[in-house]
């Protein structure tokens, strides 16, 4: 993931937003976003849908300072399962704001089933689910880790979205198997229970995906 300038069609979205939310554990997504030193050459493939008026994310890996990207949804299967394409060539699978894998990022969530959490988040309910990951190994095998999380309601908050704030319930997973713990952050909107803006976890190499849902 690139430090990046943004396109044309950014600049009046950067000038409204702001971060990810003013408690302790904002996403700082748009922290600098303008002021990036390295500049790519957008894929053209992303181009190709982003002139469409595709739906967008804006995406940070928070691991590394000042490392932010744009994608694109690309295409969606009949399991309603997306496949998410960036402006430098990355690529995430996500079904409903969750995502279920990503590539080119090294450490790769090979695939993600947050079935459970997803179902607690449409609900507007707390409680404990289940959440399956496959990583590859230290033997680069493909392993399947489960884990038990807790799924809780934290409190009403607004997102500023640019053309809009959203009334959104905060949510905290908090996920662990005896080995590895993360926590991720959802912010469902009131009314539609979509996820307009996350925290997730990918891998214990990769770490954690902010993003935020950029309104066309």
């Amino acid at each position: 993931m690139t430090v990046l300038r943004p396109l044309g069609f950014m600049f009046a979205l950067v000038a409204g937003l702001s971060a990810c939310s003013s408690d302790a554990e904002k996403s700082n997504l748009l922290k600098e976003l303008v002021s990036g030193q390295g500049e790519v050459v957008p894929d053209p493939t992303f181009l190709a849908y982003e002139q469409t008026g595709a739906p967008t994310y804006l995406v940070s890996l928070e691991a590394k300072k000042q490392a932010y990207t744009i994608f694109v949804r690309q295409t969606t299967n009949a399991k309603g399962e997306e496949t998410w394409i960036s402006l430098d060539k990355l690529s995430l699978g996500m079904k409903n704001g969750m995502i279920i894998a990503t590539r080119g990022m090294g450490g790769d969530q090979l695939a993600g089933d947050p079935s459970q959490t997803l179902a607690a988040l449409k609900a507007g309910r707390s409680g404990v689910t289940e959440r399956f990951v496959t990583l590859l190994n230290g033997e680069s095998q493909a392993e399947t880790l489960a884990f038990r999380c807790e799924v809780e309601r934290q409190r009403q908050a607004d997102v500023d979205l640019g053309p809009y704030t959203a009334d959104t319930d905060l949510f905290y997973e908090t996920c662990r198997n005896g080995q590895i713990r993360f926590r991720n952050l959802f912010w469902v909107e009131r009314g539609s229970r979509n996820l307009v803006q996350s925290r997730q976890w990918i891998s214990e190499t990769v770490g954690t995906l902010a993003l935020r849902a950029v309104p066309r």
